[in-house]
């Protein structure tokens, strides 16, 4: 078995030679052994500069990306992928390096179901596709490192074509979306093509361009019930995005014993309060501020801690007075 902190001196090495010279960015992993159906990308326009969408700063095992968000940073000690399986027939790979995808996944809030930003650790191609590519294949089919995450797409929907070009973003699906399946309610459904959305237009890097739908290769009155006719934009981050989220460290992540928490909070007058828990024990705690108030925004904090296995809770605050539900995210991890 492989020790962990190697792969994690791994990751950040390549993370270190991914940025020395601005790299581009890209993926394939198990994404193409869920991908079968995806062709190649047509009539690709990107910039060779704009490949060049990860930004990395390397700070107690945590970096810098710069992809959907000004300020987004991605995980320490993520989890290595599974791994990468044959090109399709007659292409051949590029060199792939360890990087990390932005995706966004279902989870509950004090406010109902939102989108929540993980990022993955796969192994990534150079190509201008690559990364939007595994972005959006891990939001249909991939399964959410944290377990208070759920994908909500069917099962079997697929990916027959991505492109980017006149400023739309192209997304073909396959499989049966054309209606609402049963069990699923409209705001479900709403919410599950605004997480296609947010993940693909991620893992582009191009800000958030609109995002036209297609069927089996054409255009479809509807996907999961939902409107599609028209190109699609992504919804206000403060009304689909959950109000507090953590960034890095991922989920499961082996981190040194001084680390960086970064993340995103829509709070009141920008308080975020975090602790680190073993069990029902709070072993540590404190609080910081975002950036902004009321709007999701950056937060940053350090914290210091003994060896051992926690669990990093960061929420808001109830300013009610009648001990109401707190918005919060979680995440387990391993102080080394």
């Amino acid at each position: 078995m492989t020790d962990a902190r190697s792969d994690d001196e791994g990751l950040r090495r390549a993370l270190r030679d991914a940025v020395s010279d601005i790299s581009p960015h890209g993926t394939l992993a198990d994404i193409r052994s869920r991908t079968d159906k995806v062709v190649p990308m047509k009539r690709w326009f990107l910039p060779i500069f704009a490949v060049a969408a990860v930004t990395a700063l390397v700070v107690g095992g945590a970096f810098w990306l710069v992809h959907d968000d000004p300020a987004t940073t991605a995980p320490a000690g993520t989890p290595t992928p599974s791994a990468v399986s044959p090109s399709p027939s007659g292409s051949t790979d590029p060199e792939v390096s360890t990087r990390a995808v932005p995706v966004y996944f279902v989870g509950a809030t004090a406010q109902g179901t939102k989108l929540y930003r993980e990022f993955q650790s796969q192994q990534v191609c150079a190509g201008a596709d690559c990364l939007l590519k595994a972005a959006t294949v891990t939001a249909l089919s991939g399964r959410p490192l944290d377990p208070d995450y759920t994908a909500p797409w069917p099962d079997g929907t697929g990916i027959t074509d991505l492109s980017f070009e006149g400023g739309t973003l192209t997304i073909g699906l396959s499989g049966d979306v054309h209606d609402r399946p049963s069990g699923m309610s409209a705001a479900d459904a709403e919410l599950a093509v605004q997480q296609l959305i947010y993940s693909a237009q991620a893992g582009l890097g191009q800000g958030r361009p609109p995002v036209q739908l297609l069927l089996d290769g054409k255009h479809t009155d509807t996907i999961l019930g939902v409107p599609a006719s028209e190109p699609l934009a992504a919804g206000n981050p403060d009304d689909v995005l959950a109000p507090v989220q953590i960034d890095s460290p991922t989920q499961n992540a082996q981190v040194s014993g001084t680390f960086t928490v970064t993340g995103r909070a829509a709070t009141f007058e920008a308080n975020v309060v975090w602790e680190l828990k073993q069990g029902a024990t709070v072993v540590k705690h404190g609080f910081t501020t975002a950036q902004e108030c009321c709007t999701l925004s950056p937060y940053s904090f350090e914290v210091t801690a003994p060896a051992g296995d926690y669990t990093l809770v960061v929420h808001d605050t109830d300013e009610s007075g009648a001990d109401r539900p707190v918005d919060e995210d979680t995440r387990d991890i391993t102080v080394q």
